[in-house]
């Protein structure tokens, strides 16, 4: 009896000790899959991603390599499915699984190669390379185009037209119709595609399950397959694999029929891995170079790993060669709260200060008032002012690469976005052209100025909002004495106190709690501003919303009324 209770008790100790090991397992296969560098996940093999950002969140759209080990008996690409992943953090990924197969197509019999999504009229339209299960001209390999739609991402994915939108049937095609990829060029759709040193568009209809003309040649010289279109400072970028095993190159164009002037190499060969295909993309401030690897545990070339990388380019737009690093930065794509800010830089912990009308990096003081900024939501997401607390100027940076950040009594709207989760946010003094906020000559000296420069991803770019109270503004003793406001400039500050502020209210101004608006009488311009008479949005109309400000007392005001609003 004995016997069979210490029998009992070992093999209970092993069943326990074998659960949390695979509990360990499990947890630690989840951590490193959310806190992913690169590769984004080693939970599977992944390749030839495409990116796609809607409504703030990254969505990569992988295929999925499930090939053997090294050896001569597995030098074929086996792939069934592909994968969506998202992230809104660059940090933390979520993988919806295999949302989409060869399956999914009746007319398919196998290969589920590079693909592209987008998004048009309310739907998700994934374009993707696979082999036809009865079409197939001599001398190719019988691969198709055909094209998914889904409401989100994750699927239910269905094929659009029950049939492929290229096959070797369609006029001017290639022998190998693969690695489709979407370009929006106005109101014109375009589709590139192509392998073996041969590639093609061709115009879609609005449906984006038609096509609206005969496929042309791109004519890139050295194009190899993987193109990928994207437009920056108002040129065209038409990026590709050149040879094989392949180098990422570009060219580049002012518009989108050329001339094509080639630029040379933006991503060196792989290492252990022949081909080299790349997304290009901006979200949230940010250019990226998403591409595969065979740096996942077991890889080669028929099993590869997605990896992003930084992209920047240079003063007059070429692209720089991309650096391979371990991983970006984590990310926040939250707005940023409204209110008091310090502003520290990154590089040399020194705070920016207003003085005497230009942006300068100073020894922080926490007693100067000048280093104190008030950051309000502009008219649109992630537009903003910062107003010197000190001085009521307006943090203005001019679009002019190597002038100074100087302040102004008109507001001036800037983009700000996170540059890094630890190192701060990039101030834009020229969103589209990737122009931004930079201490001269990365110098960590007090004293040196802001100018601006085109973003180079260096910690002299980053500037840490720190939040902050603002000291409160003490009410005049005789408040019957209170002047009115300056027309001029829109604040309160001749107005002192709130008590003094009731005398002159005018009842224009009517709060919508459920709704979070002020609504005024007709269209006026109005400017709303915070008890301390700091102005927290200007506009013109009838309605501010205002979902986006703290709760608490405000003041409207449009010409010379003003109104109290208590929002809550």
């Amino acid at each position: 009896m004995e016997f069979r209770k210490i029998e009992f008790l070992s093999r209970l100790k092993r069943i326990v000790c074998d659960a949390c090991f695979c509990i360990f397992l499990i947890i630690a296969l989840c951590f490193a899959f959310a806190k992913a560098a690169n590769p984004l996940t080693t939970a599977f093999y992944s390749a030839d991603a495409a990116a796609l950002v809607h409504n703030d969140s990254l969505f990569i759209f992988a295929g999925h390599d499930e090939q053997g080990p090294q050896g001569n008996n597995n030098k074929a690409f086996v792939m069934n499915d592909w994968h969506v992943l998202v992230t809104d953090d660059m940090e933390h990924y979520h993988d919806y699984g295999a949302v989409l197969s060869v399956k999914t197509f009746k007319w398919a019999n196998a290969s589920a190669f590079a693909g592209h999504c987008e998004y048009r009229n309310g739907k998700f339209y994934w374009y993707v390379a696979i082999h036809h299960g009865t079409i197939r001209e001599n001398g190719s390999e019988g691969f198709a185009i055909g094209v998914a739609v889904a409401d989100h991402p994750s699927g239910p994915w269905k094929d659009a037209i029950g049939q492929a939108l290229i096959t070797d049937n369609t006029p001017n095609d290639v022998k190998l119709n693969i690695d489709p990829a979407i370009f929006y060029d106005g109101n014109d759709i375009w589709m590139y595609w192509g392998s073996w040193n041969a590639g093609r568009r061709v115009k879609l209809k609005e449906n984006m399950i038609e096509l609206a003309s005969t496929p042309e040649d791109i004519k890139i010289k050295d194009f190899f397959e993987a193109p990928w279109m994207h437009k920056f400072r108002g040129n065209y970028y038409f990026s590709y694999a050149a040879g094989y095993p392949s180098t990422t190159n570009y060219s580049m164009a002012p518009t989108i029929n050329g001339p094509w002037t080639q630029k040379g190499v933006i991503n060196d060969k792989m290492e252990n891995s022949e081909t080299n295909h790349q997304a290009i993309f901006k979200y949230l401030g940010h250019w990226y170079f998403m591409y595969h690897g065979a740096n996942s545990p077991g890889g080669w070339t028929y099993r590869r790993s997605v990896n992003i990388d930084y992209l920047y380019y240079d003063r007059d737009g070429n692209i720089q060669k991309i650096k391979r690093t371990s991983g970006v930065d984590p990310v926040n794509n939250a707005l940023v709260e409204a209110g008091g800010y310090r502003m520290v830089v990154s590089h040399s912990n020194l705070a920016l200060e207003d003085s005497e009308g230009m942006v300068v990096q100073q020894t922080a003081d926490e007693k100067n008032e000048a280093q104190l900024w008030v950051l309000a939501h502009g008219d649109s997401a992630r537009y903003y002012t910062l107003q010197n607390f000190k001085t009521k100027k307006y943090y203005c940076p001019p679009t002019t690469l190597l002038d100074t950040v100087k302040t102004s009594t008109k507001a001036c709207e800037i983009r700000i976005e996170n540059a890094s989760v630890t190192k701060g946010y990039y101030l834009f003094a020229d969103y589209d052209s990737d122009y931004l906020a930079d201490v001269l000559n990365v110098s960590k000296d007090a004293g040196m100025p802001l100018i601006t420069w085109v973003r180079t991803g260096t910690d002299n770019q980053k500037i840490k909002l720190v939040k902050t109270d603002l000291p409160k503004v003490e009410p005049p003793k005789d408040t019957s004495k209170v002047t009115p406001p300056d027309s001029g400039n829109g604040d309160l500050t001749g107005l002192g106190s709130v008590h003094a502020a009731e005398a002159l209210l005018a009842k224009f101004a009517v709060y919508d709690g459920a709704a979070r608006v002020i609504r005024l009488t007709q269209n006026a311009k109005w400017t709303l501003l915070d008890v301390n008479g700091v102005v927290v949005r200007r506009g013109y109309g009838r309605e501010i919303n205002v979902r986006s400000v703290c709760s608490g007392m405000y003041f409207v005001r449009s010409g010379a009324r003003i109104a109290k609003v208590v929002l809550w």
